[in-house]
């Protein structure tokens, strides 16, 4: 009986499971450094979120252009041969139309679109052929 209370009184043995205080200490540390980590991926995120966005509204653009020019039909002053240039707000559309060389009795029309970027000027080619 003395011994039972006396490993009672002697309290928890060395053994006993848990965490010491500096297991909790790393373990914080590793955690903060994980939510660090994620946190410095957002700005990246975004800016590239807002990069899709430019680019898909530049796209709009290029195609709105080309089905423009395509509707025309092939014997339109809208197809004569030549460069192009509209300017739309943020964005610059040009195109440019020629006699296929490879194909004849076709037109071959590209129309870019460009935009202010942080790196200067980014933008967005699409080209089609229409035909007689």
């Amino acid at each position: 009986m003395r011994k039972l209370a006396a490993t009672l009184l002697a309290g928890p043995s060395e053994r006993e499971g848990g965490f010491s205080m500096v297991e909790l200490l790393v373990a914080l540390v590793f955690l903060g450094i994980g939510i660090m980590a994620v946190a410095a991926l957002f700005p990246l995120a975004t800016k590239n979120v807002n990069d899709g966005k430019l680019i898909t509204a530049a796209l709009g653009r290029a195609q709105e252009k080309l089905e423009e020019l395509e509707e025309a039909g092939f014997s339109s002053a809208l197809l004569a041969s030549g460069t192009y240039a509209d300017s739309s707000g943020h964005y610059v559309r040009s195109w440019t139309v020629q006699d296929s060389i490879p194909v004849p009795g076709n037109k071959r029309v590209s129309v870019w679109v460009s935009w202010p970027s942080a790196h200067g000027r980014d933008s967005v080619n699409l080209a089609t052929y229409i035909p007689k």
